[in-house]
């Protein structure tokens, strides 16, 4: 399967790049046509809304390797954080009814295996549909990306430096976080637009300790689908030159309504609510760029919490943050632009563009704090389960993007988690490496 899986990733990369190339072969009369970004959708994603013709086929795939010895305490439930090996294939499917309303469709399939042996297949379906009533105020209902932090409207691999997504946004903003609901978005001005979407809440009953909502995000399609409810705004900002500043939140219920019985075996109903608050700046410049982002989350009922994982989970109840932080600064720069000579970059072909080549490298440095501050008295419970990351996480890598579409990545992350004691997460250093592509 696994085999398969890759094969058909390389096949369809490669015939689209050659159809790229035979496209372009007058690059010398007429510029190319580079990848543009529909609100709340990364590249591959927006390709439907900016299509000639009525339909659309786009998607992205990326393979990945990580020299992990062993699943990192409080992973053992996703393995998608503590995987050596990925092979993920998404495919959009766009059609354009008329100007106004939109379908766009993702199936996306994982294969991944962890150091342990373990290994998981999933075949994933997402569609939604756009309603492009006016610049200020469109629609968009179904099931579709939420807008919060960075990475989740920005979740191809050609569209961030290291190889994995980063902790912050893995661990505290869950990525890639999809929602079952409506959203409405629009331009205030030319330099400022919203997001405003109000999708489901959260499963409290599968939440884990150590990942905060992460374990909670999946979409729900039972008779009890909307028994809780979430509200997603965002604001992003692009009027000073070369910036872009964003402020996104979530606040939405997370006990899912549902009964348990207490310490003093009463029965009554859980009530917790998570709020999640994000906000970044970007800097791009031809050569280089920088970022910052900053997310807080806070959780109410975290007592209630506890006792429907317990009454979920075999009777291991979770620890959940009443709050947690986590921030990142990163910057690159493409090594290319040292060189004022570029004769040796042959012409354009199905693998390269010399328009597009760069070697960015790049460095982050990224904290957690997934208890920054939690219910002490839940460790003096019966059967419980905490996981504490409190980590400095320093990657540093070097990226070859022989064109737009494509990226090969390595990078080492030097890991050390601050938090002692026995919930304390165990972490080691990384080597990573990884082919992303899109078309």
């Amino acid at each position: 399967m696994k085999k398969i899986i890759v094969l058909q990733w390389v096949v369809l990369m490669l015939l689209s790049l050659y159809s790229k190339a035979q496209e372009s072969s007058e690059e010398d009369k007429v510029p190319d046509t580079k990848f543009k970004q529909q609100p709340g959708l990364a590249k591959a994603a927006s390709k439907i809304f900016y299509s000639e013709k009525p339909w659309s086929v786009s998607g992205f795939g990326e393979i990945s390797m990580v020299n992990r010895n062993d699943v990192p305490l409080g992973m053992e439930d996703d393995i998608e954080l503590s995987y050596n090996n990925l092979y993920r294939f998404s495919t959009f499917f766009g059609y354009r009814f008329t100007d106004k309303i939109i379908w766009n469709s993702e199936i996306l399939v994982e294969y991944l295996k962890d150091p342990n042996g373990n290994d998981h297949f999933e075949f994933i379906v997402e569609a939604f549909l756009d309603f492009s009533i006016h610049n200020s105020f469109n629609v968009r209902t179904g099931l579709y990306p939420l807008s919060i932090g960075y990475i989740n409207n920005n979740d191809e691999p050609v569209m961030f430096s290291s190889v994995n997504r980063s902790d912050v946004e893995r661990i505290i903003i869950p990525s890639t976080w999809m929602g079952l609901g409506v959203s409405f978005y629009g331009g205030i001005t030319n330099d400022l637009n919203y997001t405003l979407g109000f999708a489901q809440g959260l499963d409290g009953s599968s939440l884990q300790s150590g990942t905060f909502i992460r374990s909670g995000r999946e979409p729900r399609f039972d008779s009890n689908a909307f028994s809780t409810f979430s509200v997603n705004p965002q604001l992003n900002f692009t009027g000073i030159e070369n910036w872009t500043l964003s402020a996104s939140a979530y606040v939405g219920q997370a006990g899912n309504n549902m009964e348990f019985t207490n310490s003093n075996g009463t029965i009554q109903t859980a009530n917790a609510v998570a709020q999640l608050y994000s906000t970044y700046i970007k800097y791009t410049q031809k050569n280089w760029e920088f970022m910052a982002l900053a997310t807080t989350g806070y959780m109410s009922g975290t007592d209630d919490l506890y006792h429907i994982t317990k009454e979920g989970s075999g009777g291991v109840g979770q620890v959940i943050a009443n709050q947690n932080v986590g921030y990142l600064v990163e910057t690159s720069y493409d090594l290319l632009s040292l060189f004022s000579n570029r004769s040796f970059l042959r012409k354009k072909n199905f693998m390269i563009d010399p328009h597009d080549v760069k070697i960015p490298i790049f460095i982050r440095y990224e904290y957690i704090d997934t208890h920054k501050n939690y219910n002490q008295k839940l460790l003096e419970e019966d059967n419980v389960n905490m996981v504490h990351f409190n980590s400095d996480i320093i990657t540093i890598g070097v990226n070859f993007k022989p064109r737009e579409e494509i990226a090969f990545k390595i990078d080492y992350q030097f890991r050390n988690n601050r938090a002692t004691g026995p919930y304390a997460a165990q972490e080691d250093n990384l080597l990573e490496l990884g082919i992303g592509f899109i078309f």
